[in-house]
């Protein structure tokens, strides 16, 4: 009964808004998704080996909507809706900490040009992405985030983009102690459009309170494999450049470069590492897009007392095109995308064949991936000890890959356009991954993936209507 009254609360205060303001005008598109998982070996183990006892068979439902108050070309706000429940669970939340379940607002911002210029200001809680040409951002995306964004052309060649972006800020009083609990982030990006290609370097600039998360130590994404407890305010930075070129069309080539450091008060808290993707894409036949793949990111040394050698991430949107390892189906959200691309250190070569179709409506994806660790494998087999306790970045679990280790993915992806707003989709996804046992079973490294893997295996149908 609660959500239903908060969504009538939604409701009334939509159309009193469009009731009482008549020279609004009001715009809603959204997108409703239902569908069913069905997911064994999630951690790459059976039952019988001592993985999990999963609940394999699960339903999802997922409802986003959002409505634009438009007063005029210059000016306007939105208002950004969603619900998403597991199906059976009572519609409440998963658990006091899961804030993506239930009825809530997603997104609140407005939007206005300066009067009589083209530089365009939003502020509010708007979905942020840093540049990414070949997919999302790994250091930032999708995520939605209190921000103060200001856009203007310079050109007809050359655009300004700068923003403010709040991205955690625990207590509404810091108290006595004047406690540093925030987490900023400010950003700067020139896009650079020309005749067949474009690009949009960035700059990223982040302060990091000693208490921004509440135990004292670091972001996770933000710390080494053993860090000490955060006491000063830490400093990071990202340097990167999407970049996409279609002048030899029908070939069209993208990648994206980025760069980032941590520079913490404790020498084992500094992090810093590189992340390079690229695609090269054929989109001369009707029939199907082949497309190559490929990604490299900088792995850990065998050393802990150095910090970390991996790219820094605040919330990663990177979605490569696989399931398991890197996201991008078209039922995300609803944990059909098992996507562990967070744990970097790896280096990826994949084939997608996009769009295939040999019938009206009908269309297919299919990819492959192999997948090859970057992290010094004597990293588990010297300092596995130090390593074990407390540190989710790095188990024996078939996320955090050495040299010695590496993981073969299939997706196939199918979807039929019922209507024009209206698509039946089926996905499924293969998973294997191999580690090596004379790099994990005497790591005392947390995780059960020692001698056994099992390979994970998806199978997900839904409806998604888009209006």
């Amino acid at each position: 009964m609660k959500k239903l009254a908060i969504l009538a609360v939604l409701a009334c205060m939509v159309f009193g808004f469009a009731a009482s303001a008549s020279a609004v005008e009001l715009d809603a598109k959204g997108q409703f998704q239902f569908q069913m998982n069905l997911i064994d070996n999630a951690d790459f183990l059976g039952e019988k080996d001592g993985g999990n006892s999963d609940d394999d068979l699960n339903f999802w439902f997922r409802a986003r909507t959002e409505f634009r108050f438009i007063a005029n070309e210059n000016l306007w706000a939105v208002l950004y809706t969603e619900y998403k429940n597991r199906v059976g669970n009572g519609h409440t939340n998963e658990s006091a900490s899961d804030n993506d379940s239930g009825l809530y607002v997603k997104r609140a911002y407005l939007q206005y040009r300066f009067p009589g210029t083209e530089v365009l200001t939003s502020a509010g809680i708007l979905s942020v992405n840093l540049p990414g040409a070949v997919t999302g951002n790994m250091v930032l995306g999708d995520a939605d985030l209190g921000t103060f964004m200001v856009e203007t052309p310079i050109t007809d060649e050359i655009a300004l983009a700068g923003a403010f972006i709040r991205h955690t800020d625990r207590l509404e009083d810091d108290g006595a102690n004047n406690l540093r609990d925030e987490l900023d982030i400010f950003y700067a990006a020139v896009p650079v459009t020309l005749d067949g290609i474009s690009a949009t370097p960035y700059f990223a600039y982040s302060v990091i309170g000693d208490r921004a998360v509440a135990t004292g130590r670091t972001v996770q994404g933000f710390s080494g494999p053993v860090g000490s407890v955060q006491t000063k305010n830490a400093n990071a930075w990202w340097l990167g450049t999407s970049f996409s070129m279609d002048m030899f069309d029908p070939i069209v080539f993208a990648a994206d470069i980025v760069y980032g450091s941590v520079d913490a008060d404790a020498k084992d808290n500094d992090r810093s590492g590189l992340l390079v993707d690229a695609s090269v894409a054929y989109t001369g036949l009707d029939f199907v897009q082949p497309k190559v793949l490929f990604a490299y990111s900088t792995g850990e040394d065998d050393k802990t007392d150095n910090g970390s050698e991996r790219l820094p991430v605040v919330s990663n949107d990177w979605a490569l095109g696989n399931s398991f390892y890197f996201g991008g189906t078209d039922l995300t959200g609803t944990d059909a995308d098992l996507d562990n691309a967070e744990q970097l250190g790896f280096w990826a070569l994949g084939l997608s064949l996009d769009d295939i179709s040999f019938f009206e409506k009908l269309t297919h994806r299919l990819t492959f991936m192999y997948v090859q660790g970057t992290n010094d494998k004597d990293l588990i087999k010297n300092q596995g000890a130090a390593i074990a306790a407390g540190n989710n970045f790095i188990q024996a679990d078939g996320n955090f890959l050495t040299t010695e280790d590496h993981v073969f993915a299939i997706d196939f992806n199918t979807n039929y356009q019922i209507y024009d707003e209206l698509a039946a989709i089926a996905e499924f996804g293969y998973a294997d991954v191999d580690l090596d046992k004379g790099t994990w079973e005497n790591s005392g490294v947390n995780g059960r993936l020692k001698t056994k893997q099992d390979p994970c295996l998806k199978f997900a149908v839904g409806l998604v209507y888009k209006f």
